[in-house]
Order: C-alpha cells, then sequence, then structure tokens
C-alpha cells in the first residue's frame, strides 16, 4: 500500500472520530462507535472502525459500520476496507456483553474482495452521559475467495483480535438533569385527578413510598428479565419497587398496563406511584415507567435506570412524548 495512501486512511479515521466527538447523537439508546486494535494471524494486522449501533428489542442491538484493515506488515499486504455488520447481547451502560459480526473488504492491492467474520466479548463502562470506553477481544476469521467460502483456501487466515472503543451517545439525556435523586420528597400534583376519585393520604403516602424506592435504583444497569439490584427491565423495576411496599404487581409491561384504573394522558392528572405505558413499535404497550412528579418518570431503558421528562423540549423528551399512551393508578 503507497505510503501517501496509507497517511490519507488515517488522517480520515482521525477526522471522522474528531467529527463524531463534536456531534454525538441525540436519539436515545444509540451511539456512534469509533475503535482501533491488532488482529494477530500470521502477522500482525492494524483495524480502525466506526460503527453506528442501535437497539432493537430487549438486550439485542445491530451495528453497522466501516473496517479498515491495515495489513502493510505483512509480507502479502493484503490491506481492505469494507463493511461489517454486527450484533451485539446485552450491551449497556456498564459491563459484560457478546458480539458477533461478519463483513466484506475490497483489497487494496488487486481489488480482490474478502470476506470475515468473527465473534467475542467485550466489556462497557461509563464515563459521561454521552461517552464511555469499551475493550473487545474476539477471534476473527478472513476467507480470501467470497465464491468459495469456507473452502479451506490456504489463503485463509485466523486470529485473535483485541480493539479498544470510544462510544459516542447511547445514554443521552437533558444536561440540567442528574443521575442523582432528588433531594426533597416528590410532591403530588395539585390538580385532582380527571378520572376516578382523588386517593387517600394513606394512598399518597405509600404511592411517595414507592417513588422513593424506585429513585434509590438510579444508575443500576438494564438487565433484560432483571427484577433486583443486579439490574432491571422496566417491568422489573415497577414489580420490584412496588414489591418492597408488599404490593404485588405482574412481570410484563402489558400486563402492568392493565392493572389499577386508567388516567387522563395529561401531566397534570398523574400523581407520584401512577404506571405510564408506552408504545415503541405500534404493536401495544413495550415499556413502562414510575411517575415521579413535576413532569418526570424514572424506568429502566438501555442505558440503565434512569429519570425522563414529559415536559422538557429536547429529543430525550420528545421521544417519550411521541409514544406515551396511557396512565395507570395501582393506589387509589
Amino acid at each position: 500500500m503507497p505510503g501517501s495512501l496509507r497517511i490519507s486512511v488515517r488522517a480520515a479515521a482521525i477526522g471522522a472520530l474528531l467529527s463524531l466527538l463534536a456531534a454525538p447523537p441525540a436519539v436515545r439508546g444509540q451511539s456512534l462507535d469509533a475503535a482501533y486494535g491488532w488482529w494477530w494471524h500470521d502477522t500482525s494486522a492494524r483495524l480502525y472502525t466506526l460503527t453506528y449501533h442501535t437497539p432493537v428489542i430487549g438486550p439485542l442491538s445491530l451495528g453497522l459500520g466501516g473496517v479498515h484493515v491495515d495489513d502493510s506488515r505483512s509480507v502479502l499486504d493484503r490491506t481492505n476496507t469494507g463493511g461489517e455488520l454486527s450484533v451485539l447481547l446485552g450491551r449497556s451502560q456498564r459491563g459484560l456483553y457478546g458480539i458477533g459480526a461478519a463483513g466484506l473488504g475490497v483489497r487494496h492491492s488487486d481489488g480482490n474482495v474478502d470476506a470475515a467474520w468473527s465473534a467475542g466479548i467485550g466489556y462497557t463502562l461509563r464515563f459521561l452521559s454521552f461517552l464511555a470506553v469499551g475493550l473487545e477481544a474476539r477471534y476473527r476469521v478472513e476467507d480470501t475467495d467470497v465464491s468459495g467460502f469456507w473452502n479451506g483456501n490456504p489463503e485463509d487466515r485466523d486470529g485473535f483480535q483485541l480493539q479498544g472503543r470510544i462510544l459516542i451517545g447511547g445514554n443521552v439525556r437533558n444536561s440540567n438533569r442528574t443521575d442523582r435523586p432528588p433531594t426533597t420528597t416528590p410532591v403530588p400534583p395539585s390538580t385532582v385527578p380527571s378520572t376516578g376519585a382523588p386517593p387517600s393520604e394513606e394512598s399518597l403516602r405509600v404511592a411517595t413510598s414507592i417513588v422513593e424506592t424506585a429513585l434509590g435504583a438510579m444508575g443500576t444497569p438494564y438487565r433484560w428479565g432483571g427484577n433486583d439490584e443486579n439490574g432491571y427491565d422496566c417491568s422489573g423495576l415497577i414489580q420490584w419497587a412496588y414489591g418492597q411496599h408488599g404490593i404485588v404487581l405482574p412481570r410484563t409491561s402489558r400486563d402492568q398496563a392493565r392493572m389499577g384504573s386508567a388516567q387522563d394522558r395529561t401531566v397534570t392528572a398523574l400523581m407520584p406511584g401512577d404506571v405510564l405505558t408506552f408504545a415503541a413499535g405500534g404493536a401495544g404497550v413495550s415499556h413502562v415507567g414510575l411517575y415521579v412528579g413535576d413532569g418526570e418518570f424514572i424506568h429502566s431503558s438501555s442505558s440503565g435506570v434512569r429519570l425522563s421528562s414529559l415536559l422538557a423540549d429536547d429529543p430525550d423528551s420528545r421521544w417519550w412524548q411521541q409514544r406515551w399512551v396511557g396512565a395507570r393508578r395501582i393506589l387509589n
């Protein structure tokens, strides 16, 4: 590979990384990743990747990006550039996750198309609401003849790859909110709910305690099927918070959406402890949250247990406002 082209590729990768830092994504749960690493086969190759990730369902997310394999240290120099589709399982705010990927790369020397696939594990650690770092270890196989996949070509190569990642996004929220629970007890709205009778003083007291219990779980990572301090999914958090006060709720979000009494879908009709229901895909309730007060609710999303707003004018708030379909009052 000519030296001038090698320098241009590196400059392009650095420029793309700087652009990511300047403009992190504003959509909940989505992220842009920049990675640099090594792949040990017959020699060592350097890897540069840029990937866009988006949640799909539960702990599953998909990634689409570009990969540059710098193989200039090898005698044959099979440097190539192409695309990669990846599937991630369990990646959230922090912790271990699994990854599998497959892609194609065009060789710089002769235009040959190389196919590659890899699988392994990674670990993510978030430092800021929009910034995280990670380390990934995979086993990578590259087939030099796409037309003869799995044909055992002697030029095929495989080995372990290790990459460091910078993640931009994935946990975007309003900058004037923090992950710490409020220092004061949430105050119920002064407006009497528009459906049903006003809640009793005892119901208000218990509902406030339930909200305080949920706020104590702030920052806990998302875990599909989780309902304890090791991690929660959306309905698991609400079931756990109510359960700490002797109130048993169903396990799934759709079943919780049928509990209690329906309330008007307006913030003034809500009181702390109401279960808010959301529909993300148009196929019924797919997410639930617990109303805290002052237009905010606590929930467990792909980035962990956190607060979101139904009033703020920011991308995160607008996303939830557009998908809010109902509210249920468990205590009357």
